[in-house]
């Protein structure tokens, strides 16, 4: 039998460059780590997606032929996400959120942005104030940035209007809504047939007009983002008339 060849004490000499790369490796992948960030409503959409992919069954009622849809921009496309279209409005508008000038909400698929009657027009007008101009201006890079149509909504509260130029309630939330919308197209140059302007009179108030504070609540301009659930969705058939759009039926604001 030959003579055993005896091992020399200690790792062997490649293992030192071994361990060197492998330090240098963990030392990438740490700072990629720390350089990134986590968009919170980019999450909150996969986390939703993966809720309802791995959940039980259901029974859905379907009247219409099942139709291929791409996963990866269901899922990976932020844009059609109303978590992220309140996240571009807040970070255009924090100075009047902090203020309580604006409030802003989340609907199912839509995302309201609520403006106080004082803030917008004077008592009995329709016509812009310089305040509500500026807030306006503010909007308008958000509302390029995101898909969907655009429905400018006018309310009052329950005390009648009666003079030569708005006969009612209707009349003057209509006016207000039409001049929200037209400032839009006009300055801001949105595509007419994304945008719409509707009046619900005093039909429709946020709180009981049983005092001075409730009908100043009541009175107020409605910006409601309007998105699909998903982006094969996006399909409107609008009626434009003199360049401004008006959907039927307008879908009701729940």
């Amino acid at each position: 039998m030959g003579k055993k060849e005896e091992c020399e004490p200690g790792a062997p000499l490649w293992m030192l460059t071994f361990g060197d790369m492998m330090s240098l490796l963990l030392c990438f992948f740490v700072l990629l780590l720390s350089f990134s960030t986590m968009d919170p409503a980019m999450y909150k959409e996969v986390s939703g997606s993966l809720k309802q992919a791995f959940g039980v069954q259901r029974d859905d009622i379907v009247y219409d032929m099942p139709k291929g849809v791409d996963i990866i921009s269901r899922v990976f496309n932020p844009v059609f996400s109303v978590d992220v279209i309140l996240e571009k409005i807040k970070s255009a508008i924090k100075l009047e959120l902090i203020k309580g000038e604006i409030q802003v909400e989340v609907k199912n698929n839509k995302v309201v942005l609520r403006m106080k009657d004082n803030l917008t027009f004077a008592p009995g007008s329709a016509k812009l104030t310089p305040r509500a101009k500026q807030i306006l201006n503010k909007l308008i890079p958000v509302i390029k940035s995101v898909p969907g149509d655009i429905m400018v909504a006018g309310y009052t509260d329950n005390i009648p209007i009666h003079n030569s130029k708005y006969p009612s309630n209707w009349s003057l939330s209509a006016a207000r809504a039409a001049a929200v919308v037209n400032y839009f197209v006009s300055k801001g140059h949105i595509d007419p047939n994304r945008i719409a302007a509707v009046g619900y009179g005093a039909s429709r108030p946020l709180v009981p007009n049983d005092t001075p504070e409730h009908r100043a609540m009541n009175r107020r301009v409605e910006i409601i983002f309007l998105q699909p659930s998903h982006p094969e969705d996006l399909n409107t058939k609008p009626v434009t008339q003199k360049g401004l759009k008006y959907q039927e039926p307008i879908p009701p604001i729940q």
